[in-house]
Protein backbone atom coordinates (compact mmCIF):
# COMPACT_ATOMS: atom_id res chain seq x y z
CA UNK A 1 0.00 0.00 0.00
CA UNK A 2 1.46 3.62 -0.89
CA UNK A 3 0.55 6.73 1.34
CA UNK A 4 0.78 9.80 -0.62
CA UNK A 5 1.75 13.21 1.11
CA UNK A 6 1.88 16.70 -0.41
CA UNK A 7 4.86 16.32 -1.88
CA UNK A 8 6.05 12.98 -1.86
CA UNK A 9 5.56 8.68 -1.28
CA UNK A 10 7.31 6.06 0.57
CA UNK A 11 6.69 2.74 -0.38
CA UNK A 12 5.34 0.38 2.35
CA UNK A 13 5.72 -3.45 3.30
CA UNK A 14 3.85 -5.65 5.88
CA UNK A 15 7.01 -6.54 7.84
CA UNK A 16 10.63 -4.47 8.70
CA UNK A 17 8.79 -1.08 8.65
CA UNK A 18 10.58 1.93 9.86
CA UNK A 19 8.48 4.52 10.91
CA UNK A 20 8.53 8.61 9.57
CA UNK A 21 7.83 10.97 11.34
CA UNK A 22 6.96 12.75 8.20
CA UNK A 23 3.95 10.19 7.28
CA UNK A 24 6.10 8.21 5.25
CA UNK A 25 7.23 4.23 5.34
CA UNK A 26 9.73 2.17 3.70
CA UNK A 27 11.28 -1.12 4.63
CA UNK A 28 14.32 -0.97 6.19
CA UNK A 29 15.50 -4.19 4.33
CA UNK A 30 14.99 -2.46 1.10
CA UNK A 31 17.21 0.75 1.45
CA UNK A 32 21.01 1.20 0.85
CA UNK A 33 22.97 2.55 3.67
CA UNK A 34 24.10 6.17 2.63
CA UNK A 35 27.49 7.16 2.48
CA UNK A 36 29.26 9.43 4.80
CA UNK A 37 30.98 12.34 2.21
CA UNK A 38 29.65 15.04 0.62
CA UNK A 39 30.91 15.35 -3.37
CA UNK A 40 34.02 16.66 -4.35
CA UNK A 41 34.91 20.50 -4.76
CA UNK A 42 35.08 20.81 -8.17
CA UNK A 43 31.52 21.96 -9.70
CA UNK A 44 29.86 21.16 -13.03
CA UNK A 45 29.21 24.06 -15.28
CA UNK A 46 27.20 26.44 -13.29
CA UNK A 47 24.63 24.32 -11.35
CA UNK A 48 26.36 23.55 -8.78
CA UNK A 49 25.88 19.99 -8.61
CA UNK A 50 29.07 18.22 -8.68
CA UNK A 51 29.58 14.24 -10.16
CA UNK A 52 31.86 11.48 -8.39
CA UNK A 53 34.82 11.29 -8.58
CA UNK A 54 37.10 7.91 -9.31
CA UNK A 55 38.86 9.06 -6.36
CA UNK A 56 35.96 9.95 -4.16
CA UNK A 57 34.54 6.97 -4.97
CA UNK A 58 37.94 5.21 -3.58
CA UNK A 59 37.78 7.35 -0.67
CA UNK A 60 34.31 5.88 0.54
CA UNK A 61 35.67 1.95 0.66
CA UNK A 62 38.76 3.02 2.69
CA UNK A 63 38.62 2.91 5.94
CA UNK A 64 40.96 4.57 7.15
CA UNK A 65 39.33 8.06 5.62
CA UNK A 66 36.98 9.81 8.51
CA UNK A 67 33.27 9.14 8.41
CA UNK A 68 32.24 12.84 9.17
CA UNK A 69 29.43 13.52 7.63
CA UNK A 70 29.19 17.83 5.82
CA UNK A 71 25.40 16.86 4.25
CA UNK A 72 22.32 16.71 5.73
CA UNK A 73 20.40 15.36 2.38
CA UNK A 74 20.84 13.04 -0.48
CA UNK A 75 19.17 14.09 -3.35
CA UNK A 76 19.11 11.55 -6.51
CA UNK A 77 18.11 13.04 -10.06
CA UNK A 78 16.59 10.54 -12.80
CA UNK A 79 16.96 12.83 -15.63
CA UNK A 80 15.17 10.31 -18.38
CA UNK A 81 14.71 10.50 -21.78
CA UNK A 82 11.09 10.90 -21.45
CA UNK A 83 10.37 11.68 -18.13
CA UNK A 84 12.78 12.84 -15.23
CA UNK A 85 12.26 13.71 -11.74
CA UNK A 86 13.74 13.70 -8.13
CA UNK A 87 13.68 11.54 -4.74
CA UNK A 88 15.17 12.40 -1.50
CA UNK A 89 16.08 11.55 1.99
CA UNK A 90 17.39 12.88 5.03
CA UNK A 91 20.44 11.82 6.72
CA UNK A 92 19.09 11.62 9.76
CA UNK A 93 16.06 9.21 8.51
CA UNK A 94 17.80 7.36 5.31
CA UNK A 95 14.78 4.89 4.87
CA UNK A 96 12.46 7.40 4.34
CA UNK A 97 12.23 8.42 1.04
CA UNK A 98 11.03 11.12 -0.30
CA UNK A 99 9.65 11.76 -4.21
CA UNK A 100 8.56 14.78 -6.10
CA UNK A 101 4.51 14.74 -6.66
CA UNK A 102 3.70 18.33 -6.88
CA UNK A 103 5.35 19.75 -10.46
CA UNK A 104 4.84 23.11 -11.98
CA UNK A 105 1.76 22.71 -14.48
CA UNK A 106 0.38 19.08 -15.54
CA UNK A 107 -2.55 18.16 -15.31
CA UNK A 108 -4.91 19.34 -12.35
CA UNK A 109 -5.28 17.08 -9.68
CA UNK A 110 -3.06 14.43 -11.02
CA UNK A 111 -0.12 13.75 -9.19
CA UNK A 112 3.09 12.42 -11.09
CA UNK A 113 6.37 11.37 -9.78
CA UNK A 114 8.14 13.03 -12.83
CA UNK A 115 7.77 15.35 -15.41
CA UNK A 116 8.28 15.79 -19.39
CA UNK A 117 11.87 15.86 -20.08
CA UNK A 118 10.93 19.36 -22.27
CA UNK A 119 12.98 22.44 -21.48
CA UNK A 120 12.18 25.84 -23.15
CA UNK A 121 14.16 29.01 -23.49
CA UNK A 122 12.90 32.58 -24.96
CA UNK A 123 13.85 33.84 -28.03
CA UNK A 124 16.75 35.55 -26.13
CA UNK A 125 18.04 31.67 -25.25
CA UNK A 126 17.48 32.47 -21.99
CA UNK A 127 16.14 29.86 -19.58
CA UNK A 128 12.17 29.91 -19.26
CA UNK A 129 10.68 26.67 -17.88
CA UNK A 130 11.13 22.84 -17.66
CA UNK A 131 8.80 19.83 -18.13
CA UNK A 132 4.89 20.20 -17.52
CA UNK A 133 5.53 24.39 -17.69
CA UNK A 134 7.80 24.12 -20.53
CA UNK A 135 5.10 21.77 -22.62
CA UNK A 136 2.12 24.04 -21.71
CA UNK A 137 3.43 27.02 -22.34
CA UNK A 138 4.74 25.95 -25.63
CA UNK A 139 2.44 24.79 -26.72
CA UNK A 140 -0.15 27.78 -26.25
CA UNK A 141 1.95 29.96 -28.03
CA UNK A 142 1.00 31.71 -31.46
CA UNK A 143 2.41 29.88 -34.00
CA UNK A 144 4.10 32.26 -35.34
CA UNK A 145 5.38 33.46 -32.26
CA UNK A 146 6.11 29.83 -30.98
CA UNK A 147 8.91 29.98 -34.44
CA UNK A 148 11.54 32.43 -32.05
CA UNK A 149 11.34 30.21 -28.94
CA UNK A 150 13.57 27.01 -28.67
CA UNK A 151 11.67 23.72 -27.73
CA UNK A 152 13.54 20.75 -27.06
CA UNK A 153 12.15 17.59 -25.77
CA UNK A 154 13.71 14.05 -25.50
CA UNK A 155 17.25 15.66 -26.01
CA UNK A 156 19.02 13.56 -23.55
CA UNK A 157 19.42 10.22 -26.54
CA UNK A 158 21.58 12.46 -28.13
CA UNK A 159 24.09 12.08 -25.97
CA UNK A 160 24.26 8.29 -26.83
CA UNK A 161 23.80 8.44 -30.07
CA UNK A 162 26.76 11.17 -31.08
CA UNK A 163 29.67 9.52 -31.97
CA UNK A 164 32.21 12.70 -31.84
CA UNK A 165 30.58 14.02 -28.64
CA UNK A 166 32.41 17.10 -27.19
CA UNK A 167 31.76 20.66 -25.22
CA UNK A 168 30.83 22.12 -28.46
CA UNK A 169 28.06 19.26 -29.46
CA UNK A 170 24.72 20.51 -30.56
CA UNK A 171 21.45 19.80 -30.28
CA UNK A 172 18.38 20.75 -32.38
CA UNK A 173 15.59 22.88 -31.17
CA UNK A 174 11.99 22.12 -32.48
CA UNK A 175 12.28 25.20 -34.73
CA UNK A 176 15.43 24.09 -35.96
CA UNK A 177 18.27 26.29 -34.48
CA UNK A 178 21.01 25.17 -33.14
CA UNK A 179 21.67 25.21 -29.25
CA UNK A 180 24.84 23.78 -27.16
CA UNK A 181 24.36 20.22 -25.56
CA UNK A 182 25.92 22.04 -22.45
CA UNK A 183 24.23 24.78 -22.32
CA UNK A 184 20.68 22.76 -22.09
CA UNK A 185 21.48 20.21 -19.53
CA UNK A 186 23.09 22.93 -17.46
CA UNK A 187 19.90 25.35 -17.55
CA UNK A 188 18.16 21.67 -16.48
CA UNK A 189 20.82 20.38 -14.21
CA UNK A 190 19.89 23.95 -12.80
CA UNK A 191 16.00 23.61 -12.49
CA UNK A 192 16.26 20.25 -10.94
CA UNK A 193 18.53 21.82 -8.18
CA UNK A 194 16.57 25.02 -7.47
CA UNK A 195 13.47 22.46 -7.17
CA UNK A 196 15.01 20.46 -4.63
CA UNK A 197 16.36 23.01 -2.63
CA UNK A 198 13.23 25.06 -2.36
CA UNK A 199 11.33 21.95 -1.36
CA UNK A 200 13.84 20.90 1.43
CA UNK A 201 13.65 24.40 2.60
CA UNK A 202 9.69 24.74 2.75
CA UNK A 203 9.87 20.52 4.26
CA UNK A 204 12.53 21.96 7.00
CA UNK A 205 11.33 25.22 7.59
CA UNK A 206 15.20 26.33 7.17
CA UNK A 207 16.85 27.74 4.22
CA UNK A 208 19.09 24.64 2.57
CA UNK A 209 22.55 25.47 1.39
CA UNK A 210 24.03 23.63 -1.80
CA UNK A 211 26.97 21.97 0.59
CA UNK A 212 23.95 20.85 2.25
CA UNK A 213 23.22 17.76 0.19
CA UNK A 214 24.71 15.53 -2.08
CA UNK A 215 23.90 15.15 -5.50
CA UNK A 216 23.16 11.85 -7.23
CA UNK A 217 22.61 11.72 -10.89
CA UNK A 218 21.50 8.84 -12.89
CA UNK A 219 23.05 7.57 -15.81
CA UNK A 220 22.51 4.86 -18.22
CA UNK A 221 24.35 1.80 -17.58
CA UNK A 222 25.04 1.05 -21.68
CA UNK A 223 26.23 4.47 -22.42
CA UNK A 224 29.57 5.01 -23.03
CA UNK A 225 32.38 6.87 -20.77
CA UNK A 226 32.29 10.59 -23.19
CA UNK A 227 28.21 10.34 -22.43
CA UNK A 228 28.10 9.26 -18.90
CA UNK A 229 30.72 12.82 -18.23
Amino acid sequence: MESVGVYGLCGCAAKSKVKCDSRWEIPASETAPTSAYSSPARSLGDTGITPLSPSHIANDADPNVSEQQTFLVVVAIDFGTTSSGYAYSFTKEPECIHVMRRWEGGDPGVSNQKTPTTILLTPERKFHSFGYAARDFYHDLDPNEAKQWLYLEKFKMKLHTTGDLNMDTDLTAANGKKVKALEIFAYALQYFKEQALKELSDQAGSEFENSDVRWVITVPAIWKQPAKQ
